[in-house]
């Protein structure tokens, strides 16, 4: 029995190696590998209707760093926004700044805090 299950996943394995090999490559060659092109990312929220962008919105608060290092965060009254673009040098820590620009919530980030926000201008510092 032991056998039988040894040989059993010999053939498993045999198989699925062979489902790795490019359909291009000759026996004896290895397989290639191509790793996907990059691709832009180009969500819209939700609630915007098909074809047009969300409002536009300006925002007021103090710019945090967040926990994951490189996100920073516009803490305002009532919501935290993770801060996608604007003037690093304007963006700093601690200051008190007014960005403008579209939430973009369905957004994927790295940075697991505040809803994204697509920051076209930044004032104050």
């Amino acid at each position: 029995m032991a056998v039988r299950s040894v040989l059993l996943v010999a053939a498993v394995a045999l198989a699925l190696g062979g489902c790795a090999a490019s359909p291009t490559s000759s026996p004896g060659e290895p397989p290639s590998v191509s790793a996907p092109a990059p691709s832009s990312m180009s969500v819209a929220p939700s609630s915007a209707a098909p074809g047009s962008a969300p409002a536009a919105i300006t925002v007021s608060g103090q710019v945090v760093e967040g926990v994951e290092s490189g996100c920073l965060l516009l803490r305002a009254p009532d919501k935290t926004y993770l801060l996608i673009g604007g003037d690093r040098a304007v963006l700093q820590v601690g200051k008190q700044v007014t960005v403008t620009g579209r939430p973009t919530p369905d957004l994927m980030s790295t940075c697991q805090q505040g809803t994204p926000f697509q920051v076209s201008s930044v004032q104050g510092g």
